[in-house]
């Protein structure tokens, strides 16, 4: 079972951890890249989230802007996202751009593209990585699915690699204390040593990515039933029933933006918000309060796209048992529950992951050269390996 599954999900676990590593400090690495997309030069009062969305609509009469960050410094852009509206022509071929980088005392545009595009270009690079990262960049939900599936057979294999280790005989810690060793030798004994002494240093680390991985691409068809199981979950105001077509958006921004603020001063929160979106698929605004980068410090109030009346909201560590284990899977995988020291493990995480996989390989394909390159066939090399 440890040799199929590990074979099967081997290039995909590669690419995850490879990529996974990069886009731990994914802004940071794309304003080197994109240096323009950050440098910012207006000095003056910040434009409203209504006046920078008519921004970029002005600039592309086929967009509609669906989320404005406000988690923004004086040295440093504003980013909006956008869809192209219900009823706007598009040249086939030709996507507009769906993600901008704004002067937030300006509203000039310092940046543009299509988020998640391929592929190797400065201005595209960071953001198809995430994206091949969570989804292999294939159409639709197949590749989040197929991620998915990749990370429940880790998550399953994980526990059976430790299986493998666990000495038989005696004197018990004597020889589990020689499989936490890398004693080298032989290209063969190297990369098994490494392959099993990593993977049982790194365990826990290892099991918990696997699950939040889990998480991240198959929520509501395993995670979520899984962990019904041992506590109730809140209903989330975005996981309601879908209205019978999509709501476009007709309140401002700013207008939702006020109502969140005083809905937020009536609860005693003190943190200012960051971020707001717009989701016409359910006809709800949402507005995050404080820093984006821990999402378990962050509450969120949510809207009627109609009547910007409250309808739910989201708090970090309220509601059940269940509610604040789901919360807390993103920040988690991506390391962000620790700030900059959680970053920097997620990122040596992921050469690990890729390390595992490589060495497994290596070891399955040294096995069978072997087995082809000596008398005896599988025997033969059952004697080699137990040398």
């Amino acid at each position: 079972m440890h040799r199929c599954i590990g074979l099967t999900t081997a290039l995909f676990l590669t690419l995850a951890g490879l990529t996974g590593s990069i886009i731990a400090f994914n802004r940071e690495l794309d304003a080197l890249l994109n240096p323009a997309f950050y440098e910012t030069t207006g000095e003056g009062p910040f434009l409203s989230a209504e006046a920078l969305a008519a921004k970029v609509e002005a600039h592309d009469p086929r967009l509609s802007v669906w989320s404005v960050s406000l988690e923004r410094t004086r040295d440093g852009p504003v980013e909006l996202r956008a869809m192209a509206r219900g009823d706007a022509e598009m040249a086939a071929g030709d996507p507009p751009a769906d993600w901008f980088s704004l002067d937030p005392v300006s509203g000039a545009i310092l940046g543009s593209r299509v988020w998640g595009a391929c592929c190797v270009s400065r201005e595209h690079l960071i953001p198809f990585l995430y994206t091949f990262h969570h989804s292999l960049s294939l159409p639709g939900a197949l590749g989040v699915l197929v991620m998915g599936g990749v990370a429940l057979f880790w998550l399953l294999d994980g526990f059976i690699g430790v299986a493998l280790t666990f000495p038989l005989g005696k004197p018990f810690f004597r020889k589990w204390r020689s499989a936490f060793a890398i004693k080298g030798g032989s290209t063969f004994r190297l990369n098994l040593d490494w392959h099993r002494a990593t993977g049982l240093w790194l365990f826990v680390l290892l099991i918990v990515l696997a699950v939040s991985s889990v998480a991240m691409n198959l929520r509501t068809q395993v995670f979520e039933p899984v962990v019904r199981l041992f506590s109730p979950l809140t209903p989330h105001p975005l996981g309601g029933p879908l209205p019978a077509e999509p709501l476009a958006r007709s309140l401002s921004y700013d207008l939702v933006l006020e109502r969140a603020k005083a809905e937020a001063r009536a609860r005693g929160w003190t943190l200012a918000p960051t971020y707001i979106f717009y989701a016409p698929a359910f006809g709800l605004f949402g507005v995050r309060f404080g820093s984006g980068e821990n999402m378990m410090t962050s509450p969120w109030l949510y809207f009627d796209g109609r009547t910007a009346a409250p309808v739910g909201e989201v708090v970090p560590g309220a509601g059940t048992a269940g509610d604040t284990f789901l919360q807390l899977q993103f920040p988690i995988h991506s390391g962000r529950i620790a700030g900059l020291p959680g970053r920097i493990l997620i990122a040596l995480a992921g050469l690990v992951v890729a390390g595992l996989s490589v060495t497994g390989v290596a070891i399955w394909w040294i096995k069978r050269r072997a087995r082809r390159g000596r008398p005896g066939g599988r025997s033969g090399s059952r004697a080699t390996a137990s040398r």
